[in-house]
């Protein structure tokens, strides 16, 4: 009897489920975030005989968003960069390159609209580099960001301008010299989720 009681339970917990992700259909979406970033990820080193550039290309990475009542919510972002790094000397010019999660949490609040809604956001980021030497892998940091949540039939899109700052400096070493990692970055970044 004890055990057909919990399968009861069970049976009204999952149906509870149900019932809310018909109300709540649109409140938890998953998809794919990604985009450029604005600027150099690196510090720069030049001199006649001697350059180094670190670059990053693209950012892209799963996301997961929480849409509450209200225009609250929450999003979660696993986000790769990959970055690339140029040593000329003389005539010859090697590359090399490295890696970086984001992991951001942000909070988001959507103003109100039918379509297209305007929103902010901002949460933590722990950022995790390897690949490539450094005093400090680990790093921690804060994220804002603004852009347009636009609702298709069965998808969300969200372009967003994204700012970045870092609270620890980082510097690599991707050959014989050292680079310092920009603290601050802004990406341009479109998600979109089911």
């Amino acid at each position: 009897m004890h055990a057909a009681g919990k399968e009861d339970g069970l049976k009204i917990l999952l149906l509870a489920l149900v019932a809310a992700s018909g109300l709540y259909a649109d409140a938890l979406g998953f998809g794919v975030r990604g985009g450029l970033p604005l600027g150099d990820a690196f510090n720069s080193f030049e001199n006649r005989d001697f350059r180094i550039l670190g670059r990053n290309r693209f950012v892209v990475g799963p996301t997961l968003e929480l849409r509450l009542p209200a225009g609250v919510g929450f999003s979660f972002d696993v986000l790769y960069r990959r970055y690339a790094f140029e040593t000329t000397t003389g005539g010859t010019t090697t590359s090399t390159g490295a890696s970086q999660w984001e992991f951001p949490l942000m909070f988001r609040y959507r103003f109100p609209g039918i379509i297209v809604r305007p929103f902010v956001a901002a949460g933590p980021t722990l950022n995790r580099l390897t690949g490539v030497t450094s005093i400090r892998n680990s790093t921690v940091g804060m994220a804002i960001g603004g852009g347009l949540d636009i609702a298709i039939p069965f998808f969300h899109i969200t372009p967003e301008l994204r700012y970045s700052r870092l609270f620890q400096e980082v510097t690599v070493r991707p050959g014989a010299n050292s680079l310092m990692q920009h603290q601050n970055r802004i990406d341009f970044l479109v998600g979109f989720t089911f």
